[in-house]
């Protein structure tokens, strides 16, 4: 999987869709467990979504204990939240790719709006109004 920089963001680009995401480029992307994630749909709109696997929730839910967040870890939640199987930034990007492919992507994630103005229909939705 190629993966170039682009400012902050670290940019991977599919046939369905372009993924930019905030991450330090001399990092081990395949240790990843943890990371927030810019879907931009080809022809539609740009999705938001946290990926994370179920070791990160658990350290996240064990660290809560002792700060006493989230009622001292007795509970998670997060918007637009992905789970994954397994670390890494390839098992991400084969979520999203699943989740473009599958036409699922606009029931897990939310549109970003478009800073520009431009209206995009979420897939398989009303188009916007002019």
């Amino acid at each position: 999987m190629r993966v170039t920089q682009d400012g902050p963001f670290l940019v991977v680009e599919r046939e369905r869709f372009v993924a930019r995401f905030p991450a330090d480029p001399s990092s081990d992307l395949e240790q990843l467990q943890d990371q927030d994630i810019y879907v931009t749909v080809t022809g539609g709109p740009t999705y938001y979504a946290t990926v994370m696997t179920l070791q990160a929730i658990d350290a996240a839910l064990r660290r809560w204990t002792q700060t006493g967040e989230a009622a001292g870890g007795r509970y998670f939640w997060s918007t637009d939240l992905v789970i994954t199987p397994r670390p890494g930034i390839t098992a991400m990007i084969e979520a999203v790719d699943g989740l473009v492919r599958e036409g699922e992507i606009a029931q897990a994630c939310q549109i970003i709006p478009d800073p520009k103005g431009r209206h995009h229909a979420a897939p398989d939705s009303e188009p916007s109004p002019p």
